[in-house]
């Protein structure tokens, strides 16, 4: 029975090889395509009623900080030294521009009038990325203070990779909380099995061998979302239609590298 299996999936053309792309055809070829995906994503769930617009600048905002999170990893792999102390200060006062804009946007949340609707869980979670926000701040700044004033005792380097990457969790679950009840499931899926990773693995670390393993998850990802939006009896949320033809576009000619 499984022999006939194989045999029909190979004589269909379901079962292709894929290819092993190298680091040179991702940087050129794939990873301006994701972007792209990113892109059109991002600027689609902006279009839910009352989707907070300005969270996106913070989503961007919390995953360029991951260049100056590896810089101090890099220069003071253990404690907070001297040598790191520039990072340190741009950290800092990156963090700042990043709660500056999160007040602004906590300050024009209310309540919708959308059924579909309860901002309450996004402002419950942006509440806690602003007290993660504050926390790593002071953290930072008690880190310059000793280094400063030539004390022994330094801070753990480790500290600020982990309070880096929380913040960037709350961030994610702040998007997601923000999507309204009837579609939480198919975009909660679709963001943390496909969006998530791609920033993660794809555009902070680069990491193209990961594409490599995971073609075929993200792709199923991906087809789910579409087939879930437009394929199903739920209806496509007004206005998505094109930027879901257009991801699914972009997608399908990235599976032309690999298959």
């Amino acid at each position: 029975m499984k022999l006939l299996l194989i045999f029909l999936m190979l004589s269909t053309g379901t079962a292709r090889a894929q290819k092993q792309l190298n680091s040179q055809t991702f940087q050129g070829s794939i990873r301006p395509i994701l972007s792209g995906i990113l892109s059109d994503f991002y600027q689609m769930i902006t279009l839910f009623p009352d989707f907070p617009k300005e969270l996106v600048s913070i989503v961007d905002e919390i995953d360029d900080l991951h260049g100056e999170k590896e810089l101090i990893r890099e220069k003071c792999p253990r404690t907070l030294e001297l040598a790191c102390l520039n990072n340190i200060t741009n950290l800092r006062n990156r963090l700042i521009g990043v709660q500056a804009k999160t007040l602004a946007l906590i300050s024009r949340q209310k309540m919708s009038p959308s059924l579909h609707m309860n901002p309450l869980a996004g402002i419950r979670t942006t509440n806690e990325f602003m007290m993660e926000l504050e926390e790593i701040k002071g953290y930072l700044d008690n880190a310059a203070l000793i280094l400063k004033a030539g004390a022994t005792q330094k801070k753990q380097t480790l500290q600020v990779i982990k309070q880096i990457d929380e913040l960037s969790t709350f961030i994610s679950l702040t998007v997601v909380e923000y999507i309204p009840f009837l579609y939480k499931q198919d975009f909660q899926h679709f963001y943390y099995n496909f969006i998530q990773p791609i920033q993660q693995q794809l555009g902070k670390t680069q990491n193209f061998q990961y594409m490599n393993r995971s073609i075929n998850t993200l792709n199923f990802s991906i087809n789910l979302l579409t087939q879930n939006l437009t394929k199903r009896n739920k209806k496509t949320p007004e206005g998505m239609a094109p930027y879901l033809a257009i991801m699914h576009g972009r997608w399908n000619s990235i599976l032309r590298y690999y298959f």
